[in-house]
């Protein structure tokens, strides 16, 4: 091994430096303002401010070192780093949970996107943790590329889901809770692995595997990695054939909806189907013509014929089934086109056409 390759790979196995209870208090100080700002940058609902709080994370130093103390067959060192991880990660959710509490959020607002987007994980996430992975420990090989360390801090969500899991609980959410804590731990298993291989794979790694002489022991803490990734693997992909039965059945619905009203308008404003509750939710808003503002009676009266003719009931069961409760809510609003010449009123187009133009 070159004196520079034996550098690099003291600095990626030692990375507290000559002083680690010093580099443990700073880590603490960072972990700490990045989970106050990924907090206030969830409850402003601020994409911003949460990429200001990925910067900011220390989390994927240590991580790595979880890697690199795996490929040595340090399994204590390993253990020690990994449970360090941990109580890092169980103490920024309560961190969160307490800025949340003393800020006195109201629990009766609804939640930020930017919060219930951590709580949908699927593998889509779990191919950005590995490649992320991948690049952080490229980068740590390569020093020359050490610019582009931020770049895969940001890549991969570690702190941001730990913040929103403590907001949730605030909520009263506990299973949306549970889900960004399964992003934190895709994350986690994701970069520690694909790390590993690079690790692996690299110039150092026959000088560094001579020098540990404890391949069972590399080969034990791979295999529990790769034990984790696979179940946390087999939840996300359940998770993400559910959203694409979700969403499918969601398009087949808007479809049979517009088709049912045709050539009535009708906007659909909420459409959510959940299969696995055997639930539905669906909100309309129904064009009436312009005229009658001008008629007595009362709506169902003014409905026009089709719509009373053919019941939306059968539509819906045609699609999802008589096993289904459904919500339905509908308003109607008046709507036309007026020549303002001759104040003659025709039928307005539909939001679709609307927006097309």
């Amino acid at each position: 091994m070159t004196i520079r390759s034996f550098s690099i790979a003291k600095d990626i196995l030692r990375f507290e430096g000559t002083a680690p209870n010093k580099y443990w208090r700073r880590f603490a100080m960072l972990l700490a303002l990045a989970v106050v700002i990924a907090t206030m940058g969830l409850i402003r609902n601020s994409g911003a401010v949460v990429i200001a709080a990925m910067l900011i994370a220390p989390l994927m130093t240590p991580i790595l070192g979880i890697a690199a103390s795996m490929v040595m067959g340090w399994t204590r060192r390993t253990l020690v780093l990994l449970a360090r991880v941990l109580l890092a990660a169980l103490c920024s959710v309560g961190l969160a949970w307490l800025l949340v509490f003393v800020a006195d959020v109201p629990r009766g607002i609804l939640i930020p996107d930017q919060v219930t987007a951590r709580t949908d994980p699927g593998i889509d996430d779990l191919i950005i943790a590995l490649a992320s992975g991948v690049a952080g420990a490229y980068v740590k090989i390569q020093r020359s590329e050490i610019s582009l360390l931020p770049g895969a801090a940001i890549g991969v969500s570690l702190v941001p889901p730990l913040a929103a899991a403590g907001i949730l609980l605030y909520f009263g959410e506990p299973w949306s809770a549970y889900e960004a804590g399964l992003l934190f731990v895709t994350n986690l298993a994701a970069i520690v692995l694909s790390a590993s291989v690079v690790y692996m794979v690299s110039g150092p790694r026959s000088s560094l595997r001579r020098r540990a002489q404890r391949l069972s022991r590399l080969t034990g803490s791979l295999s529990a990695t790769l034990l984790v990734f696979l179940i946390v693997a087999y939840q996300l992909g359940t998770a993400t054939l559910e959203r694409y039965r979700e969403g499918r059945l969601e398009e087949e619905l808007a479809a049979a909806v517009t088709d049912w009203a045709d050539p009535v308008s009708v906007e659909v404003v909420r459409l959510e189907v959940k299969p696995r509750l055997n639930k539905a939710d669906l909100w309309l808003i129904i064009d009436l013509p312009f005229n009658v503002q001008t008629q007595i009676g009362s709506i169902a009266d003014l409905m026009p014929e089709k719509l009373k003719n053919r019941d939306l009931l059968n539509v819906l069961e045609g699609i999802l089934g008589r096993d289904y409760e459904v919500a339905i809510r509908y308003q109607t609003r008046i709507a036309g086109i007026v020549d303002l010449g001759t104040e003659r009123a025709k039928p307005a187009p539909t939001v679709e056409e609307v927006v097309g133009e």
